[in-house]
């Protein structure tokens, strides 16, 4: 076994700590960088699809957190993909992807995707058709307000999309209302290029 793998197979079973639960979250998060070597096993990590998708998904957010830089080394589209198929597979809790309409928040996980602009749209794109509930918010509150707003995989990317391409995107009670909005969204998509951001 790989240096990587075994770094693979530590994250996968939280053997630094909590992870995406905060704030032993940051605490992990200094844990797994500090570890000698793990800087460059993060980024091998990043580019072996053959590896656990969670421990791609830490992967990538040790560096986003610790070496913005790496972006320059990897490709920015791979890295979104990643986080997509962590929202799609359930590979955390749904609080980390944030309360969306509710409170106009992407949540930790969520805002990825903005700071990744043109690059996390072919993946969000994706994932327009999934339709799969989102029922795995936690705790108390989020979980009750969370749950209960019935959202689909499919919602989560057209909140964050609308956040890249600047397209306001209503909230609907119904699936119906939202799909007609998600076919507006797809329209502006194929008809117009993202607003470049302020540096």
């Amino acid at each position: 076994m790989t240096a990587s793998q075994e770094l693979a197979n530590k994250l996968v079973t939280d053997a630094y700590g909590p992870i995406f639960y905060w704030p032993q979250h940051d605490q992990t998060i200094d844990k797994i960088w500090s570890e000698p070597g793990n800087a460059t096993r993060l980024e091998a990590l990043l580019d072996d699809r053959s590896t656990p998708l969670r421990a791609r998904l830490i992967a990538a957010e040790v560096l986003m957190r610790k070496d913005f830089s790496f972006l320059d080394r990897h490709d920015a589209e791979e890295v979104a993909r990643i986080y997509a198929a962590a929202l799609a597979k359930h590979q955390t809790n749904a609080n980390v992807w944030g309360l969306l309409w509710i409170n106009d928040t992407d949540g930790p996980l969520g805002a990825t995707f903005a700071m990744l602009e043109a690059a996390a749209i072919p993946a969000l794109r994706e994932l327009l058709g999934d339709a799969t509930l989102v029922t795995w918010y936690e705790g108390s509150e989020e979980a009750t307000l969370g749950n209960r707003a019935r959202f689909r995989v499919k919602d989560f990317a057209a909140f964050y999309l609308a956040r890249i391409v600047r397209h306001p995107i209503a909230f609907h009670e119904d699936f119906a209302g939202r799909d007609a909005e998600i076919a507006k969204l797809v329209d502006e998509l194929d008809h117009a290029r993202p607003a470049s951001r302020a540096p």
